[in-house]
């Protein structure tokens, strides 16, 4: 396997996902910069400490996260866990790069865009505004199809423990996703007339909304939803450059 320059390794994500289209709560690309090269990288969906490690474990380089370590509402002193997430990065030469909003949305490798593939939804049509841009989409299923065979479905592709709220039609075809933490859209998904709303996370006030207005809300977990993506991405830059990619996975059941 080959190495990379880290800086060219970056400067080349940063470009395939567009990074400067968007406005996030979070530093995107780079956020720890550690070995100037990369021969190794581990991708995950969060950064933790548990995922360094593992990082560390595996010789890596470079840890690749949908959700990263640095964000806007998070105090600048640094204490606790993330003195001792940075500690173990720079002790170890592992840099860390984050991309959140940007690959939710990337049509080709975003988690919304995989979880649309991955359902076998067509006719795929921009969906979930948030900072401007629309970071989901809309998809229909090529037939009218059983909600209970389309929740099988989901079990089976993206976590066998969902939360659902069925209070749709018996049979659905047009579905809008946008994964995480998004409950908030399920509103643009009943304004555009969807018969699905599938996210990561559900909400106290959803319920009600959700009955009132016959709309099926599906709530695959937030780390579930977002596997995609990365995985994706890693693959790519596997091929693309010839170097090693482990996806690790640490499960979290939070819906």
């Amino acid at each position: 396997m080959k190495k990379i320059k880290l800086k060219d390794l970056i400067s080349y994500t940063d470009s395939l996902l567009k990074v400067g289209d968007f406005k996030d709560h979070s530093p995107i690309g780079l956020q720890v910069e550690g070995s100037t090269s990369v021969e190794k990288i581990v991708t995950g969906v969060s950064a933790s400490l548990e995922l360094f490690n593992h990082a560390k474990e595996e010789n890596a380089n470079l840890v690749l996260v949908h959700h990263g370590m640095l964000w806007d509402s998070d105090s600048r002193v640094i204490h606790g866990s993330v003195k001792e997430r940075l500690s173990l990065l720079l002790k170890n030469n592992i840099s860390l790069a984050g991309y959140h909003l940007p690959l939710d949305a990337h049509p080709v490798y975003g988690n919304n865009a995989q979880i649309i593939k991955k359902l076998n939804l067509i006719k795929r049509e921009p969906f979930g505004t948030y900072e401007g841009k629309s970071i989901g989409f809309i998809g229909y299923t090529r037939v009218k199809e059983d909600i209970n065979v389309f929740i099988k479905k989901l079990k089976r592709i993206i976590d066998k423990d969902i939360f659902t709220l069925k209070f749709g039609n018996n049979t659905i075809n047009k579905v809008a996703v946008c994964s995480g933490g998004a409950p908030e859209l399920v509103k643009e998904a009943i304004k555009k007339k969807a018969e699905v709303f599938l996210t990561g996370e559900a909400t106290e006030w959803v319920y009600h909304l959700c009955k009132e207005e016959k709309i099926h809300y599906i709530a695959a977990g937030h780390h579930a939803t977002e596997r995609f993506g990365i995985q994706t991405l890693g693959n790519h830059l596997q091929k693309k450059f010839k170097i090693k990619v482990k996806f690790i996975d640490l499960p979290n059941p939070i819906k």
